[in-house]
């Protein structure tokens, strides 16, 4: 199996981790995850002092290092996190 499975297209119901959504449902929830993980990724850096461009710059290189260890079988986002903020 490669980097990318292939999925079956799923219309309705639950979707299988072996399925998936239709392109315009995907596109929504891409979104959701977007405006979701902005959160952690741009306002959690500004409130401990540190600049913004550097936590995604390191979010977009560790999520591609785990998507090539995980041979693009566990799809994720590694991010930020708002756990320090309280030390």
């Amino acid at each position: 199996m490669g980097y990318f499975p292939n999925w079956t297209l799923k219309t309705s119901g639950a979707v299988m981790p072996d399925e998936r959504m239709p392109v315009g449902q995907t596109v929504v929830a891409g979104f959701q995850h977007v405006v979701a993980m902005f959160g952690a990724t741009a306002l959690a850096p500004i409130l401990m002092g540190f600049d913004p461009n550097v936590a995604i710059f390191f979010s977009g290189v560790a999520t591609l290092l785990f998507f090539i260890v995980t041979r693009g079988q566990l799809p994720s986002y590694l991010g930020s996190s708002f756990a320090f903020i309280g030390v």
